[in-house]
């Protein structure tokens, strides 16, 4: 197997991990809130303990992976991932559960953050998209695996339940100790120059508009869709089938999304995704019928497995073109998913309740049609980056 293939595996089974771990505590908090004795605002604690650190440790590994290297901040992440999962798995009261979970959180940042440029730094420039189609797309399966892990932990035990997460983590750890270290990625930057240089260039900024659509889109849509349906009459099994059968799609899409990206371009394929996911939100605020929301929690899945595809590529070329090494720009993505998935949530929230679901949609939709502008603006100016190079090297005479 390549080295490549390799690196992708075992970031693959890492953010797999992840995906589980976040998702498989939302259907525990009431047993939480019984077993430690939780107000609401302490479950509320335990789930947002994961992602509170991410932003501080994607800038940090900015920073590290230069000096350390992917490899070594990816094995030492995930040894500690499975460490604070084991913790977690037996936590004996709320203070050391909340603490596993906090640990759990930060291993999750510098995995999202010098994994992913542990991947697009050693693929092929044209193998960009596959590969982050296929991380994708084992991060989908762990969003299936998130909600039964949190069945079997309240049927069977956590600590049954959380020990096998920690035995794939394991897994991860080993895959990644026998995966290369990859080419080096070049001298430390301080951050702040670094991050400059790769928000002027227009596919750093193609991957920002992506992921800022993605996450006013579906912040409201995870959200409001379904509380409306469980306070009409929908039950739980129902909705959660919805959200599984979107994430199996996902998982499905990924590498097929990552392909098509090789093909056709990050750009192109992120704006047709962005075009799709927008307008949602205009259906959602005429409150259509059951089986219409049910089917947009389905198609959720498959249209973030196509965004990931497309941001991770779009991101290390806005890296390449600037001269920084490509954890600069997925430490710019992790800071603006996490800061996004706290903020988003809150905001929606707050809307829906001081006015209305419909008021919601629309206002995530007011701000992320101007985003869908500027994206296609940025996409614009990409391809006519990519048209100057291939230009400049025929000129060249096929020499770079």
């Amino acid at each position: 197997m390549k080295g490549s293939r390799r690196i992708t595996l075992a970031v693959g089974v890492l953010m797999f991990v992840d995906a589980a771990l976040y998702l498989a505590v939302i259907p525990l908090l009431p047993q939480y809130v019984e077993r430690f004795g939780l107000s609401t605002f302490q479950a509320g604690v335990v789930v947002a303990a994961y992602p509170i650190s991410v932003p501080l440790v994607s800038l940090g590994c900015i920073v590290l992976v230069p000096r350390i290297g992917a490899k070594r901040i990816t094995l030492a992440s995930a040894a500690l991932m499975s460490v604070a999962t084991v913790i977690f798995a037996w936590a004996p009261n709320a203070g050391v559960l909340i603490t596993a979970r906090l640990v759990q959180g930060f291993a999750s940042g510098s995995i999202w953050t010098a994994s992913m440029a542990w991947v697009t730094d050693n693929a092929e420039p044209g193998r960009r998209g596959r590969e982050s189609g296929i991380v994708m797309g084992m991060l989908s399966a762990g969003s299936i695996a998130g909600p039964a892990v949190g069945a079997v932990a309240a049927w069977a035990g956590q600590g049954l339940a959380f020990g096998m997460v920690a035995a794939v983590s394991v897994v991860g750890v080993v895959l990644s100790a026998l995966a290369p270290a990859g080419r080096h990625v070049g001298a430390p930057q301080h951050v702040g120059q670094a991050l400059a240089s790769a928000i002027r260039q227009s596919a750093t900024r193609a991957a920002l508009s992506l992921t800022l659509i993605d996450l006013l889109t579906f912040g409201a849509v995870d959200l409001l869709v379904p509380l409306h349906l469980g306070a009409t009459g929908t039950s739980v099994s129902v909705i959660a089938a919805a959200l599984g059968a979107g994430a199996v799609l996902g998982a499905l899409a990924g590498p097929v999304a990552g392909r098509i990206v090789d093909r056709l371009g990050p750009q192109r394929v992120g704006l047709a995704a962005a075009a799709c996911i927008v307008p949602l939100p205009v259906v959602l605020a005429f409150e259509p019928t059951t089986a219409v929301q049910l089917g947009i929690l389905v198609i959720g899945g498959p249209l973030f497995a196509t965004v990931g595809s497309a941001i991770f590529p779009l991101s290390s070329a806005g890296a390449d073109a600037a001269r920084v090494a490509h954890v600069t720009a997925t430490g710019l993505m992790g800071v603006v998913w996490a800061s996004g998935f706290t903020v988003v949530p809150l905001a929606v929230g707050a809307i829906a309740q001081s006015t209305s679901n419909a008021v919601a949609y629309l206002t995530m939709v007011a701000l992320s049609a101007p985003v869908l502008v500027l994206l296609r603006r940025f996409v614009r100016q990409e391809d006519q980056t990519a048209d100057s190079r291939i230009s400049a090297v025929s000129d060249s005479g096929g020499m770079p």
